[in-house]
């Protein structure tokens, strides 16, 4: 058995370990979600996801480096073995450690100014929010020292961990919700206190697990010099990308914070809740991938690298388009089966842009990753993320000048298509390809794909009124198109014996079960 195909049945593998967790933690999520907001209700909702996008804007920071450790990790367990992943992991956890605790200063810092001048709040429910902001803040740093740890399981692609402790994550911010009523403090402020006490449980998790079972996880006082540079230097332009898709996310809540207050806010986090599901979704495919791309771009197999790039772009849109066509045709509906009469104004049409938006986005990191892989990140980085930081300027002028709250976050669409292009162009410079194979390979498949695959859907949705029986139908007809049309028209050959052994690995999993 070839390398390459050993790796596809890994890649099948670990996306079927992805996918079961990924079943339990959307289902999860989206009911802990409806049962939040009647909780919490629209104003308190909006607030909670303002504070949090505050303290996750911060996120950039921790985002590039721990890219930067992932990147290294893969590259160094697969070019020099358990001891150069042990070095990887002591300049880490250094690295880590720093960056949690000047975060965390800088964050309570600028935090505490911000929501007590800038906030858009009820005054009587200004105190919860700083102590949701304080934990928020606990929270965030120990997410940041799980790095390490993560990116040793994910280099390990060690994915039944990964997916076990998502699930467990998933039930015990179930079991937040179900705690609330019978709590006699205020609401809001223990919602975040638990919601940090999961971190805390995860990074214990993850850090003991890896402890257990790999061996380069051992602290050594030395530390190697030249990798520290490395790294700092790899994640110091990352930081340019990193920064660009958490202000995408969170400055343009903040920006719909102060022209439209916290209840459009809330409609804004909802639609926020449908793309992480989304690409939390999308991600069982892209996280198995990931690893393998980087280490056949640093075995020089270029050949593999742009397969597998071009056929993560493929599988990945071609879920995307699955999961979200019912929700486009029928987006009110849905909606109101998820959130009852409790649904913000805007919601319907937020999540329509959104899942544009992931759409793209999806696109994008396929072709990141290959420039991850490269280390060659100062470009890209730096002219990528600064075409999409010109929705931030360009929503808040729509907004400032009276158009609708949409607006924003079709800024945010247009600037990322835009962006897409540009990283096409710079990958360029680090693999042999050519714009018009990629079209030719990905954006044309996924065309014809997807028109094709809307057109019984679209004409069930414009014949029948709203309801139970065109819900199933759209959903029913959609699954059906899209599955059918995505085999035939986007997946290649090796995409098909892929799909064919996670197809096979789920009949073995189900007959094992009975």
């Amino acid at each position: 058995m070839t390398d390459n195909s050993q790796g596809n049945k890994r890649i099948a593998r670990n996306s079927l370990f992805m996918s079961l967790r990924m079943i339990f933690v959307l289902s999860l999520t989206f009911y802990a979600t409806r049962a939040v907001l009647d909780i919490l209700g629209k104003v308190d909702y909006g607030v909670y996801n303002t504070v949090c996008g505050f303290v996750s804007l911060f996120s950039f920071l921790n985002l590039s480096v721990s890219n930067g450790i992932q990147r290294f990790y893969n590259f160094e367990l697969d070019r020099n073995g358990t001891k150069g992943a042990c070095r990887v992991y002591n300049t880490a956890l250094r690295i880590q450690f720093f960056t949690s605790l000047l975060l965390f200063i800088v964050i309570e810092t600028a935090g505490v100014w911000y929501i007590n001048h800038k906030l858009i709040c009820p005054a009587d429910r200004l105190e919860a929010a700083m102590w949701a902001f304080h934990y928020s803040a606990v929270g965030f740093t120990l997410t940041i020292l799980q790095a390490p740890y993560s990116a040793a399981i994910m280099a390990h692609e060690k994915m039944d961990f990964y997916a076990m402790v998502s699930v467990l994550d998933a039930f015990l911010k179930l079991g937040i919700v179900f705690l609330l009523p019978y709590i006699c403090f205020d609401n809001l402020a223990t919602y975040a206190a638990l919601y940090a006490s999961i971190n805390l449980l995860n990074l214990l998790l993850y850090a003991l697990y890896a402890k257990w079972h790999f061996p380069e996880i051992k602290f050594r006082r030395l530390i190697d010099k030249q990798l520290f540079r490395s790294m700092i230097g790899f994640s110091g332009w990352n930081i340019f990308g990193s920064f660009s898709g958490i202000m995408k996310e969170q400055g343009i809540n903040l920006i719909i914070n102060f022209f439209c207050g916290p209840v459009v806010n809330a409609a804004r986090a909802l639609a926020a809740q449908i793309n992480a599901g989304l690409m939390a979704f999308v991600s069982n495919i892209i996280i198995p991938v990931r690893p393998q791309v980087v280490q056949s771009y640093a075995n020089g197999n270029f050949n593999r690298t742009l397969r597998l790039t071009y056929g993560v772009s493929r599988v990945t849109s071609c879920v995307i388009a699955l999961i979200t066509l019912p929700i486009i045709l029928d987006t009110h509906f849905i909606l109101h089966i998820w959130l009852g009469n409790n649904v913000p104004e805007y919601t319907g049409t937020f999540i329509i842009i959104v899942i544009l938006i992931s759409f793209v986005n999806n696109l994008n990191s396929a072709v990141s990753g290959v420039i991850h892989a490269s280390g060659q990140m100062m470009l890209y980085q730096t002219v990528s993320s600064s075409v999409s930081l010109m929705c931030i300027p360009t929503a808040y002028l729509l907004l400032k000048y009276g158009f609708s709250p949409n607006y924003s976050l079709l800024m945010v669409l247009l600037w990322t298509t835009i962006s897409q292009y540009v990283s096409l162009l710079i990958m360029k410079r680090v693999i042999n390809y050519t714009l018009t194979s990629y079209l030719k390979e990905v954006i044309w498949p996924l065309t014809k794909t997807i028109a094709l695959s809307a057109l019984i859907p679209l004409a069930i949705r414009l014949n029948m009124e709203e309801g139970w029986p065109r819900f199933l139908l759209i959903g029913t007809a959609s699954v059906l198109m899209t599955a059918l049309c995505s085999y035939l028209f986007a997946l290649q050959t090796t995409e098909k014996e892929m799909a064919k052994e996670y197809c096979k690995k789920i009949t073995q999993k189900w007959t094992l079960k009975r």
